[in-house]
């Protein structure tokens, strides 16, 4: 298994006065991970920069976001691989 197989960790929701940036639908953000050893497809919502310095997305898992784990995770490289297409429109 690679090393960006490994689970994912989530983050905290941002607090007040944290400056999220959302993604509009022509700023495409994919990323794939595993969330309880169980590989999702997701796009991001939005995202925050901590204080530490690590990224923090708000994603939109698929198979299904009501059945999957959507929500805030710290991206990481070596758990995650995430593709940007800017101006690519809506779609997965």
């Amino acid at each position: 298994m690679s090393e960006w197989r490994r689970d994912a960790e989530v983050a905290p929701k941002p607090t007040d006065g944290v400056h999220v940036r959302r993604y509009p639908p022509h700023e495409l953000v994919r990323v794939n991970l595993y969330v309880d050893g169980d590989f999702y497809r997701g796009v991001a919502r939005a995202s925050y920069e901590a204080e530490d310095g690590r990224l923090a997305y708000d994603l939109l898992l698929w198979p299904g976001p009501g059945e999957s784990p959507s929500g805030w995770y710290w991206f990481d490289e070596s758990r995650m691989r995430r593709r940007v297409y800017a101006g690519a429109g809506g779609g997965l």
